[in-house]
Order: structure tokens, then sequence, then C-alpha cells
């Protein structure tokens, strides 16, 4: 219920630079910091969209559990974010992009990946608190960040792209997981979810550690 409030010093905005806004723009190299941000957020966003994707149908197919342990599942992730995503939000409000975003790609990929060693109910539902308290991590951090790099005038063009990179990766892990788990079974595909998580934390971590892309942290 606080207001919201953006990292940014107030600042005029020239009409001039609203003109030339538009699509086009994010191939310039002031535009580079963002671009690669998306690139390298969108595989942990195909990770922790398995939860709709090939996570139903391993958990009915290969472990033979109840559609409605599903149902418990989503539900323990749901009551998590309520719970604790505000103020854990909170608290790390001041933490920097550079720890909070990579953090939040990792666990994420952690948690899919531990789905690999899981059996039982009760060993999956551990694997959702892992990638729930990810979750939990890059959305708000991500959406966040992405608003402090959006320029003058420029704010609603960035979120717009940053949502469009969310259906994009979407679209891209129903085909990827489904038919991974398909062909090559669960113990492939939760592993590569570890690996690409591991991999998107890596990426997110050297771009918004790189000075030259000059991505502003709450701390800075």
């Amino acid at each position: 219920l606080a207001p919201w409030r953006s990292h940014h010093a107030p600042e005029v905005v020239d009409s001039t630079t609203e003109e030339r806004s538009g699509f086009g723009r994010l191939l310039m190299a002031g535009d580079l910091r963002f671009i690669l941000l998306l690139l390298a957020m969108i595989p942990a966003m195909m990770v922790f969209f398995q939860l709709q994707a090939a996570m139903p149908i391993f958990l009915v197919r290969d472990l033979h559990l109840p559609e409605s342990d599903y149902g418990l599942l989503i539900t323990i992730n749901t009551l998590l974010v309520v719970l604790i995503e505000v103020p854990l939000n909170t608290v790390m409000a001041s933490w920097p992009h550079r720890y909070t975003l990579p953090a939040g790609a990792l666990l994420t990929g952690a948690g899919f990946g531990a789905m690999a060693f899981a059996a039982t109910f009760w060993g999956v539902a551990v694997t959702v608190v892992i990638w729930t308290f990810g979750e939990i991590l890059l959305i708000p951090a991500s959406a966040a960040c992405v608003a402090d790099l959006a320029p003058p005038g420029r704010r609603g063009e960035y979120m717009g792209l940053y949502a469009m990179s969310f259906s994009l990766a979407f679209s891209m892990a129903s085909f990827v997981g489904t038919a991974t788990l398909e062909h090559f079974g669960p113990t492939i595909l939760w592993g590569a979810t570890f690996v690409v998580g591991a991999l998107s934390a890596a990426l997110i971590w050297g771009i918004t550690n790189d000075r030259r892309m000059k991505i502003a942290d709450p701390a800075d």
C-alpha cells in the first residue's frame, strides 16, 4: 500500500525525445543493456513456466500422483507468495539488482532441478518452496530493474516489452518443456532446468555487474 517510488530523480521529459521513441530505438547502443537483460531473463522464465507445462504431466504420468496433488502444490506456492512476498521484498528493497536477480534465477533453476530427485508429494513440495522463493525474488526485482532502466517518458514502452518477454518465454516453455519430457524423460528435463537457470543467473550477473551497462541499483 506504500506509494510506488522510482529510483530516478524527477526529470522534465523533452517532447522531441518522445517523438523519437519507438521499438526501433531499442536497437540503439543506449538500450543495449535493456535488450541483454531481457535475453538473459528469458531462460529463467522458461524454467519457471514449467509450472504450467511439464510439471503437471510429470506429477501425474511419471510419479503417479492424483491430479488433486497438483492443485495442492499450486496452493503451497500461492500461500507462500501471499504471505512472504511483500514482507520479503520490503526488506530487500535496498538490495542491488546485481544480487537479487541472479539469486532469483538460480533458486528457480535449483527448485525445478531438484524435481529430478523427488518421488513423493512431499518431495515435490520441497522443490516448490525452493522455486517459489526464486519467483518471489526474480519477478518483482526484474520489474523494478526495468523501470529503473527506462528513460523518462519511455517507462510504458519498456514495461510493455518486458511483459512481451514473459509471453515469449511462456510460449517457448510449453513446447520445449513437454517435448523434452516426452523424448528424453524427466531426469534430463529437470537437470536441464537447473543448468538453464544457472546459466541465466550467470548472464544476469555479468550484465548487471558491467559498469558500462549503467544499470541503476536501489543502493546506488
